[in-house]
């Protein structure tokens, strides 16, 4: 047992090692950077103001390390995840390990909501669709789980987003009210806030409510049918 657990977590830092490498590639081949875009504001906005600033965004770039070759970019970035540290974002001016622990709480209500919700409605449908086939709520769910699957979700947010406008004069942007945003935490803003969560653990729960369904009800179709379940 333990040269299988040290076998799989080498397995898992070589992959990890194999993911970052491709990651930071395929950032890096696109022409152009973040100061480049920099740059673009710049003359757009004030042609005389981007020249002058044409030494401020040279000073951000070798802060970056954007000069050096890839090699030492990538090596430069492991060694600070190591340390944890994920650099600084130019385009927020502040550490991104601040950025991503502001956010990172509404992320997991999010996913813990669409977890439950996930599984509170596919297990009990599954089961009815396998133990009841080709009855007509088996079609319907089955009809309704394909089109769950092939929806996109930005389209689905988009179609909510506009009927919860059209018909109950609801703006759903974020996931607070504009005075909340700021506003400390309180009652009213938690109340603000689960008004707030429906659309996007529908957005985000779809597709994984319909594979859920499909995945149990093939399961339980094949279980129903063996000897031991019909003895």
């Amino acid at each position: 047992m333990p040269a299988y657990i040290f076998r799989r977590l080498l397995y898992m830092v070589i992959l990890l090692l194999g993911v970052s490498v491709v990651t930071f590639v395929i950032i890096q081949i696109p022409p152009g950077d973040f100061f480049d875009t920099v740059r673009e504001e710049r003359v757009r906005s004030s042609p005389a103001g981007a020249e002058n600033g044409e030494a401020d965004i040279e000073a951000m770039r070798a802060d970056a390390g954007s000069h050096r070759s890839f090699p030492a970019r990538y090596l430069i970035w492991v060694r600070g995840l190591l340390k944890g540290s994920l650099g600084v974002s130019y385009a927020h001016q502040r550490r991104v390990v601040e950025i991503i622990s502001e956010r990172l709480p509404a992320t997991i209500i999010i996913a813990l909501f669409t977890v439950f919700i996930t599984y509170l409605i596919a297990v009990p449908i599954g089961i009815y669709s396998a133990t009841h086939q080709y009855s007509p709520a088996d079609y319907l769910f089955t009809t309704l789980g394909f089109v769950g699957l092939a929806t996109p979700n930005f389209l689905l947010a988009l179609l909510l987003m506009f009927l919860l406008y059209r018909f109950f004069d609801f703006t759903s942007v974020g996931l607070f009210s504009t005075r909340f945003i700021d506003a400390p935490w309180s009652w009213a803003k938690l109340a603000n806030m689960l008004a707030h969560l429906p659309i996007p653990i529908v957005v985000i729960g779809t597709a994984g409510t319909a594979g859920l369904i499909r995945v149990l009800r093939g399961a339980l179709l094949d279980e129903l049918g063996r000897q031991y379940v019909v003895t």
